[in-house]
């Protein structure tokens, strides 16, 4: 993660200083979450384009001490959480003194949106924004057999993305009713010219009616495996 950048001149640390972050930094892409306290080691000092930047690699008390929401959000943003680029204005020498670590006042969680395809799955898994999407489990799967369940409009039609067959969508299966398998996920009972079957949910395309419901379960299940 990057963070301010500060004007030239000799770096005032080096690689294996110990620094420590000063009252009132916040992270720049998150202005809940204050960096107040936080202590570490400069692993690199960048000097480029008449500034100076220092990746400073959090100890064991920070990493203990981070918010848990942060957490989160760096999973959810594929952000590295163990480092963070500082400019020389934001940190200050660690002469060893504990100092409590800066919490959040407030955390500003922002409202899930329905344009926003990630948000509506964690709508259907109670999930807020700052929560990274959880992998496929038997638990993820039944949370979002509830909410599915609840939603989906039956019967509906739909297309075998296997092989493009039309189909008949009757009901969502229940988890109780089979052996619940991760490989596979939910199974609806669906109906071809012929006869009656039961078909990963994840399989189907151009569900009328619920395209955007069976959409994003699918999009959740092959991405989440």
């Amino acid at each position: 993660m990057s963070h301010t950048k500060s004007k030239s001149g000799p770096p005032r640390f080096q690689v294996g200083n110990k620094v420590r972050v000063k009252y009132g930094v916040i992270v720049p892409d998150f202005p809940d979450i204050p960096l107040g306290g936080w202590t570490g080691t400069v692993i690199e000092v960048e000097q480029a384009d008449d500034q100076i930047t220092y990746e400073i690699k959090w100890n064991k008390r920070t990493l203990n001490g981070m918010h848990p929401v942060y957490r989160k959000r760096c999973e959810r943003d594929g952000l590295e959480m163990e480092t963070m680029w500082l400019g020389e204005e934001d940190i200050e020498p660690d002469d060893g003194t504990p100092v409590p670590i800066e919490q959040p006042t407030s955390i500003v969680t922002k409202p899930l949106t329905e344009k926003d395809q990630d948000d509506r799955v964690r709508m259907a898994l109670g999930l807020t924004h700052d929560d990274p999407l959880p992998d496929v489990s038997r638990r993820t799967l039944r949370g979002y057999y509830r909410y599915l369940a609840a939603n989906l409009k039956f019967p509906f039609r739909a297309r075998s993305e296997s092989d493009g067959t039309s189909l008949t969508v009757h009901r969502l299966f229940d988890p109780k009713e089979y052996e619940l398998d991760e490989e596979e996920g939910l199974l609806c009972e669906a109906r071809d010219r012929e006869q009656s079957f039961p078909v990963p949910l994840s399989e189907l395309d151009d569900a009328v009616g619920n395209r955007k419901l069976v959409g994003d379960y699918g999009y959740w299940f092959w991405n989440w495996h």
